[in-house]
């Protein structure tokens, strides 16, 4: 299972990869990693807000700009040394990119829908973590 996960996120990668009309390897690479860092950001902080609506009240802190900055500047260097740093053929982004096309036909289809099923569920869960969570900051903020 975690490394059906992992082809996900390399799948994820590969077809941003792909998508950017960049010439350069490197301008491609460094969109595809930034987009896949915003889009965990998103999850993490719908997690958080999660958090706070099943404690019942503001258990974590509110961060300040240069905090929320340091952490994704932490979050793109973890998936900077994931695809391209780290040594392992399976973990490393380029490579498996340009492995891609090897693949069984149906594994493509298979990781393909499967990150584009993982996407939608990320901008539903947004939305939803966004509506829920303003609810509740509202209904905090009546009873005070």
């Amino acid at each position: 299972m975690i490394r059906f996960l992992k082809e996900i996120y390399l799948t994820g990668f590969t077809l941003l990869f792909r998508m950017s009309r960049s010439k350069k390897i490197s301008y491609k690479a460094g969109g595809a990693m930034t987009i896949i860092t915003l889009i965990e950001a998103f999850n993490l902080s719908n997690i958080m807000c999660w958090l706070d609506i099943f404690a019942g009240k503001r258990i974590l802190p509110r961060f300040s700009e240069p905090e929320v900055l340091l952490a994704f500047l932490a979050l793109g260097f973890l998936n900077l040394y994931v695809l391209f740093l780290c040594g392992f053929t399976f973990f490393h982004g380029i490579k498996f990119e340009r492995e891609f096309d090897n693949l069984k036909k149906s594994r493509k289809i298979l990781l393909v829908t499967s990150c584009v099923v993982l996407l939608l569920a990320t901008i539903v869960f947004s939305i939803y973590s966004t509506s829920a969570h303003r609810h509740f900051i509202q209904e905090m903020t009546a009873t005070k």
